[in-house]
């Protein structure tokens, strides 16, 4: 039953995708409206992030960004549907990679790159960066869905481009194939997920709040010791996006631990206040308290 579900859904998203964005964008237009005043998704959660991320701003500053930010969600919906029926070339002109000579100077130097980004813009169509790149390799690590039909879905979405997806148990071991090719690769993490209570090592102040951190990223590339950037997304306009390639740290062994993660955190905070209704607010990142013996 579970494989007829993956068809029959991958079936119906098919031929919706069909339709070229401008068309699905006036779908994105109807679902807004039934998502933010009907079925009233995640409001309450939105509502309570944008309000502790920002107290400083005024109630209507922050209603504006919370509705900006479900038409957002609603277009990135969309936008990620698209891309199973969107060439290199179309993909290509809806997100542009800058200073992507970053990594081919690794490349040329024999080095790997860890890549660090999170959940704003659009980050599936970050996955379309192997497009861009020549003689290297680009794998992701991604969390399991519950549902195994969407989880299917979003790893046929993400591989599309030629970036490989590697489950959170597999990536030590991923790490470990790709080094025995010989080939230059890129191992990129979403890193702004709220990690589980017992993986909530490190805390810090974060969009003006106590925010546990994962870890895991920093301690693969400290002991493999391998350059660590930051991917740093703007929308630049409805369905164009501009992704900047920038050098977070270029011998993580040198730093001491979680000094990358802060980094991370730092450069992440600044990518979101400079427009803050592309990041994914619905999200519950804030639904654990900081232990009393860690204060």
């Amino acid at each position: 039953m579970k494989h007829i579900g993956y068809y029959i859904l991958y079936a119906v998203l098919w031929l919706v995708s069909l339709l070229p964005l401008r068309l699905l964008y006036l779908f994105s237009d109807f679902c807004y409206v039934v998502v933010y005043y009907v079925v009233r998704y995640r409001v309450k959660v939105t509502r309570t992030n944008l309000l502790n991320a920002f107290p400083d701003k005024s109630d209507a500053e922050r209603l504006a960004i919370e509705r900006r930010f479900y038409r957002h969600l609603c277009d990135y919906a969309f936008e990620t549907l698209r891309m199973m029926h969107m060439d290199e070339h179309e993909i290509g002109r809806h997100i542009v990679f800058e200073n992507t000579a970053l990594l081919e100077h690794y490349a040329a130097e024999g080095r790997n790159v860890f890549a660090v980004f999170g959940h704003y813009g659009n980050w599936e169509w970050v996955c379309s960066l192997p497009l861009h790149l020549h003689g290297m390799s680009v794998s992701t690590l991604y969390k399991t869905l519950k549902n195994s039909a969407m989880d299917r879905f979003f790893i046929h979405l993400r591989s599309r481009y030629g970036t490989h997806c590697y489950a959170r148990k597999q990536v030590l071991r991923g790490i470990v194939e790709l080094k025995r090719l010989g080939k230059p690769f890129v191992m990129a993490f979403i890193a702004d997920q709220t990690p589980s209570p017992g993986n909530a090592h490190y805390w810090t102040t974060w969009l003006r709040q106590d925010t546990p951190f994962l870890t895991g990223w920093e301690q693969i590339a400290r002991k493999q010791n391998e350059p660590v950037v930051f991917l740093a997304v703007k929308k630049v306009k409805r369905g164009h996006y501009v992704c900047r390639l920038e050098p977070l740290c270029d011998n993580p062994q040198t730093t001491p631990p979680n000094a990358l993660v802060e980094k991370y955190a730092r450069r992440m905070e600044q990518n979101i206040d400079e427009n803050p209704a592309w990041w994914l607010w619905s999200h519950k990142r804030w639904k654990y308290q900081r232990p009393n013996i860690c204060r």
